[in-house]
């Protein structure tokens, strides 16, 4: 297993037209994937704004260690519920924390 203590960063765009099947969909899918405190915390679970390609949401998990494998299948099962709507599009992006990327490069965070 993937030892891992950075965050999961997911955003969704959906066309505005879209917005009442979006919310709909996000209070469904609160229902089925309640947080599970045991892969980690979410920091925001979902930023809303209004882009020139439609609406853009935004959502931060951050991953307790060694957790990061099933931390993303979660994320990806509840991304994967948004895109049975039509127009809609997501990514996923894990980020390491500061301490992790200055040890990727052999250095050790100032104490």
């Amino acid at each position: 297993m993937v030892k891992f203590m950075g965050y999961i960063f997911s955003t969704i765009w959906f066309p505005p037209t879209k917005g009442e099947e979006v919310g709909k969909k996000f209070l469904e899918v609160a229902k089925k994937f309640p947080p599970d405190k045991s892969l980690g915390k979410t920091l925001f679970p979902a930023a809303y704004s209004r882009t020139q390609s439609g609406i853009k949401a935004i959502s931060m998990f951050e991953v307790k260690d060694g957790k990061l494998e099933a931390a993303l299948e979660r994320v990806n099962e509840v991304l994967a519920a948004y895109s049975e709507i039509e127009g809609v599009n997501s990514t996923l992006v894990t980020m390491a924390t500061l301490a992790e990327a200055l040890d990727f490069v052999g250095l050790k965070p100032p104490e």
